[in-house]
């Protein structure tokens, strides 16, 4: 009776090795995924942006630029973004590298940041410096939470945090720690 156990048994340990080895899952292959891949780029790239009249809005140029697949987005390298606005002098922000939204309505300019906008009739030159800002293009607005200076003519203001729409007129805020320094002629 023994070895009729013995030989039950290991049936039984056959069988059920047989089994699991053929019914075993079989590996679900993964549907692959592009990765973070530049589909294309540009050197030397410059977009420009209009008005429903056909004038210029917003212009941005690059020393090169990278599409990516995966995301729709696009990095660029010592970007230069130009704001237009009629009658008035130009509104240029540049920085060191930069980012475009997937649906192009957000600009991250990273590094260093500097705005420039020239003297016209009574009002100074305005100069901005500040790090990583974000620009929403449809509204003109720009913010960032670093580090700020202004200067115009001989006028400074410091602090952290701006907020900023570059539409005409232009309101600019400092959120923290603002101190300033005004002459007056």
């Amino acid at each position: 009776m023994k070895p009729l156990r013995i030989i039950v048994l290991t049936l039984l340990a056959i069988s059920t090795w047989w089994l699991a080895f053929t019914q075993e899952p079989k590996p679900v292959e993964k549907a692959a995924k592009p990765g973070h891949k530049i589909d294309y780029f540009v050197n030397h790239f410059e977009a420009l942006n209009m008005t429903l009249t056909g004038k210029p809005k917003q212009r941005l140029k690059a020393e090169s630029m990278r599409h990516f697949i995966d995301d729709d987005s696009t990095e660029m390298t010592h970007p230069i973004m130009t704001m237009y606005a009629p009658d008035k002098p130009d509104l240029h922000i540049r920085s060191e590298t930069g980012y475009i939204s997937s649906d192009g309505e957000l600009v991250l300019l990273n590094g260093a940041v500097n705005i420039k906008r020239d003297a016209f009739k009574n009002t100074a030159p305005l100069e901005i410096d500040t790090h990583h800002l974000r620009v929403q293009l449809p509204n003109d607005f720009a913010e960032t939470d670093e580090f700020v200076k202004i200067k115009s003519g001989k006028n400074t203001i410091e602090g952290t945090g701006l907020r900023a729409h570059f539409r005409e007129p232009i309101n600019i805020k400092i959120l923290e720690q603002a101190r300033g320094h005004h002459e007056i002629n």
